[in-house]
């Protein structure tokens, strides 16, 4: 009877220790992006918006991104670009993260480590830039999407 007691008590106390070790909390975020006001291209806009949901993975960080009410028959390219107000339109035109591209309105995940997440939620301060298929350009009035993303507070 003895050794019994004495074993229960050493699995409650086991499970206390395990059950107070400290619980990594994934850091997210989730940002909804409109069709950009003002694009004056051809590309319909009406009801076009864009999720992006990013997890940080220590090691890299997991995007997922969506466009709801895309045209099936074009492939958009993601990109964020960093802002840079020394350029013609607010922003450095090489991206620094290619998200990847997207067809058929399907969703597309991408790994990022070229910046963590705190750097990214924190001091980067960058364009969430979708271009029109159509018309391929930096000008911002042909950009479907152009929000602002990072932290910019």
């Amino acid at each position: 009877m003895k050794s019994s007691i004495s074993l229960t008590s050493l699995c409650l106390l086991l499970f206390f220790i395990l059950s107070c070790k400290k619980q990594q909390v994934e850091q997210t975020r989730y940002l909804t992006f409109y069709a950009n006001p003002s694009y004056i291209g051809t590309h319909p806009t009406a009801g076009l918006i864009s999720n992006i949901y990013i997890q940080d993975k220590k090691e890299y960080m997991q995007f997922f991104m969506d466009i709801e009410n895309g045209d099936v028959a074009k492939i958009y390219k993601l990109r964020i670009h960093s802002a840079d107000t020394t350029q013609t339109y607010g922003y450095n035109v090489n991206p620094l993260i290619d998200l990847g591209d997207m067809s058929d309105n399907k969703p597309v995940s991408t790994k990022v480590n070229n910046l963590s997440f705190t750097d990214f939620t924190q001091s980067f301060k960058g364009y969430y830039i979708i271009q029109d298929p159509d018309n391929i350009s930096n000008d911002t009035t042909t950009l479907l999407f152009f929000g602002k993303i990072g932290n910019w507070e």
